[in-house]
């Protein structure tokens, strides 16, 4: 019979079909081992084998003051990182990078588990940042050795002028994530928390590049396959003049408080000043748990931004208002004379003046140069503290000026709705007497005193305080420059205003003037000084001292001929504004006259 037969086939075919089942079954079971059970295995060896990203870091944004001087930059320091997933043998790794470093082995891994719950899968992980140059070059030098480890070029944020304009600046920190969850951005980058620093933080950042590799099995880097560059963030060019900044920040020293400084015919912030102030380079790379316990646990608040976020009374400062809306609304003339006699009686309160013996007869001039309480007593009762509080709030007052740092208090200007509603009273006579003088209800901020004394000075024009000058883009260097923005306008009786100015300008220059510290021999100056009570004071035998001492205030603008800057002192418990609040307006004026118009960037 022939071997290839019908039959024979016939025959074989089982055999032959047993065998194809029992292939099929191994490659079946073979393939199932491979997934199942050695997939992830494989997966990661396959990925070892393909292209890894590498994020870049884009430079923060240069901040500049604006004459173009440098007040917050970025300097070139390195990172040393691992990716656990490229390192076959994570913990000879661990210890061969700790025999270069200055680092223990348990420093790494420590801050290895710190960085896993915020890490992406392949994600490089700090394990040691700011090294010296030996520990780079000797990590460079042994990279064949360490698989996974990677030196890092860092743009650390660098602040040379340290705490000056700390509060405007702010500082940056690790993204939160509160800020990571609205703004589902890269995890680990570091956003501004605090400051122009947050407020601008979208123009500073930048957007990331990355770098793309090629792996093998090991970790090892095989080959580069190509760069996206990160694109540099926006450099800003602040308001701020830094000579004037730094001037405000010596004129105020130690003491508590708040200076800012204004251009009258635009917003422009000159200077923004809060005291105690804190060095923001403590934060960029992590405040230790010491500095920020001495921060945080500083009875001062330094970290309190006192000039926007800080309310007081506002004592005699208030005074221009009640002036104004006296004038104004034609409840009272330049003409009309009240006689104190060092207090005024109603009922059975007695309302006091600051001048024991009193100021004799005088008219609203005088009462304005020498600061009479019991004149703006007796004239805030005529006018009716509800149309004071109307010419207040048209000057911003009670609301929040808008300027762009986070937290801005609104302060408050009181009325009779107001107390029935929040504290089920009604309004007395003896309200009127002691919210016309700038003491019981009244509240506002040092950024709020400088609008109001800037409208004064430009004619009733209210403009946003603004910060940001310009901004450039460092890629093509296109600029773009930001107007000044109008608030609206306080329509007011020409004569009204011309009487206000005329007595502020003698607070300054007129014999017996409550301001005459401030006057300077480069300029003419207009102001008014404050004087608000921390406590009520029983016994006038007595000075007050340390937390229950006085606030002291002064407002000003100059040259009164064409104002080009506005300025607001407030020192906490520092006693009489002429004393304390003056001296340090008179300085800022000066130096701001110095040099007006004629600085250079360098």
């Amino acid at each position: 019979m022939l071997q290839g037969s019908p039959v024979i086939i016939q025959r074989r075919l089982p055999l032959l079909a047993a065998f194809v089942i029992l292939i099929a079954v191994i490659l079946f079971i073979r393939l199932w081992f491979l997934q199942a059970v050695k997939g992830e295995y494989y997966y990661d060896l396959s990925e070892n084998n393909q292209i890894r990203p590498i994020r870049i870091k884009p430079p923060r944004g240069i901040i500049y003051d604006r004459n173009g001087r440098l007040l917050v930059e970025n300097v070139l320091t390195f990172d040393i990182s691992i990716v656990p997933e490229n390192t076959p043998d994570l913990g000879k790794t661990i210890d061969a990078l700790a025999s270069l470093i200055q680092i223990t082995p348990a420093e790494i891994h420590r801050a290895l588990d710190s960085a896993a719950s915020v890490r992406a899968k392949y994600e490089p992980a700090k394990v040691k940042e700011e090294v010296s140059w030996r520990e780079v070059a000797v990590t460079e030098a042994r990279h064949e050795d360490l698989p996974g480890v990677i030196v890092d070029p860092e743009h650390s944020r660098y602040y040379p002028h340290r705490g000056i304009a700390s509060h405007q600046l702010g500082y940056i920190g690790r993204i939160t994530r509160e800020q990571l969850k609205r703004e589902k951005t890269d995890r680990g980058r570091l956003s501004g928390q605090a400051g122009l620093e947050r407020t601008y933080d979208t123009l500073l950042r930048g957007v990331s590049g990355r770098r793309m590799i090629q792996v093998n099995a090991a970790g090892m880097k095989v080959k580069d396959l190509g760069v996206e560059y990160p694109r540099p963030g926006k450099d800003l060019y602040l308001t701020i003049d830094i000579d004037v900044q730094i001037a405000a920040e010596e004129a105020l020293g130690k003491r508590l408080g708040g200076v800012v400084a204004m251009d009258p015919t635009n917003g422009e912030v000159l200077a923004l000043v809060s005291h105690p102030n804190y060095d923001p380079n403590l934060f960029p790379r992590g405040i230790s748990p010491k500095d920020w316990e001495k921060l945080s646990t500083d009875p001062s608040f330094p970290l309190y931004n006192r000039a926007v976020q800080s309310v007081y009374p506002p004592g005699s400062i208030f005074k221009i208002i009640v002036a104004l809306a006296g004038l104004d609304s034609g409840a009272i003339t330049p003409d009309d004379e009240v006689t104190c006699k060092g207090a005024i009686t109603y009922g059975r309160h007695s309302y006091r003046c600051w001048k024991k013996k009193g100021h004799g007869t005088l008219s609203l001039h005088r009462a304005i140069v020498e600061s009479c309480d019991v004149y703006f007593y007796t004239m805030g009762e005529r006018i009716g503290f509800d149309q004071i509080a109307k010419y207040a709030r048209s000057f911003g007052l009670g609301s929040v000026t808008g300027i762009r740092l986070p937290d801005e208090k609104p302060g408050l200007i009181p009325t009779q709705a107001w107390k029935e509603k929040t504290l089920n009273a009604p309004w007395y006579p003896g309200d009127t007497y002691i919210n016309s003088i700038g003491q019981g209800f009244d509240l506002l901020s040092p950024i709020q005193a400088c609008q109001m004394i800037s409208a004064i000075a430009n004619g009733g024009f209210l403009y946003r305080p603004k910060l940001l000058k310009r901004i450039r883009n460092r890629e093509n260097g296109k600029v773009t420059t930001f107007s000044p923005e109008h608030k609206g306008t306080i329509i007011l009786n020409q004569k009204a205003l011309e009487g206000v100015r005329r007595g502020l300008i003698g607070v300054v220059s007129e014999r017996g003037g409550t301001g005459w510290a401030a006057r300077s021999g480069l300029t003419t100056v207009a102001g008014k000084t404050g004087t608000a009570q921390v406590v009520a004071q029983k016994d006038l035998r007595k000075k007050l001292t340390g937390k229950i001492a006085d606030h002291a205030w002064f407002v000003a603008y100059a040259p009164v001929e064409n104002p080009t800057i506005a300025v607001a002192v407030l020192v906490e418990n520092g006693g009489h504004g002429g004393a304390t609040a003056a001296p340090i307006a008179r300085k800022v004026i000066e130096e701001f006259m110095k040099s007006d118009g004629t600085k250079m960037a360098h």
